[in-house]
């Protein structure tokens, strides 16, 4: 009878140190994302994200955005009458997220969420236009001459946004996708040498102001 007993012990403590050991096991607590739809605007996005120790539901997303490369033209026709336009500028964006259910020692950052958060852009487009343009003479007279002249487009962009999204459990290893749509409001300040405003038609213009709906995936690399 007493070995039985002794032999019930052993198993136990053995479940228990497995138990235990289970339990130690990382998840999977943080994600960098790339976000490959604003390459259309020769955008380049990569998303930070970071769960809350003391609250594994909640995670804090912080997303730096830089410009570089030809102006885009998602949803409508490009002004024919701007050559060689180009873009530069940054941006960044932070969220506050929150999962809708528990998260697994495995896959820490998985799940149905919804974030909400604001942003902040800056964006210097380039262009020229050909046509006859005013310019100083040596005799300090104006003339007019026929040709290409460049401008310059100067935006500030500020706003916010909810999003919900759904980022699935992580296959075997670090990579996974992030879903996601959204609406927000969002402001924009645009000033051009040209007078008139270039950029600004269209949801995805990089003036555009008022309603928009953010919407795409994310392709991440989940870190310990």
């Amino acid at each position: 009878m007493s070995a039985r007993l002794f032999g019930s012990a052993l198993l136990l403590a053995g479940l228990s140190t497995g138990i235990h050991a289970q339990a130690q096991v990382p998840g999977r607590s943080r994600a960098v994302k790339f976000v490959p739809q604003h390459l259309v605007m020769s955008g380049y996005w990569l998303e930070l994200e970071s769960q809350r120790r003391e609250h594994p539901l909640q995670s804090f997303t912080v997303t730096p955005q830089f410009y570089h490369g030809p102006v885009g033209h998602p949803d409508g026709v490009p002004n024919s009458l701007n050559e060689n336009p180009s873009v530069r500028g940054f941006g960044v964006q932070g969220q506050h997220r929150f999962y809708l259910h528990a998260p697994t020692k495995t896959s820490s950052l998985a799940g149905l969420y919804v974030s909400y958060g604001p942003h902040f852009q800056y964006f210097q487009v380039g262009f020229e236009r050909t046509g006859w343009h005013e310019v100083q003479g040596p005799d300090d007279l104006p003339y007019y001459e026929y040709g290409p002249k460049h401008f310059t487009e100067t935006i500030n962009r500020y706003g916010a946004d909810v999003q919900l999204g759904y980022q699935p459990p992580l296959l075997p290893g670090p990579v996974f996708f992030d879903v996601y749509v959204g609406a927000g409001l969002r402001q924009s300040n645009s000033k051009s040498s040209f007078g008139a405003v270039q950029y600004r038609s269209g949801g995805s213009n990089y003036g555009a102001r008022g309603l928009y709906f953010p919407a795409g995936v994310k392709v991440g690399v989940a870190l310990r």
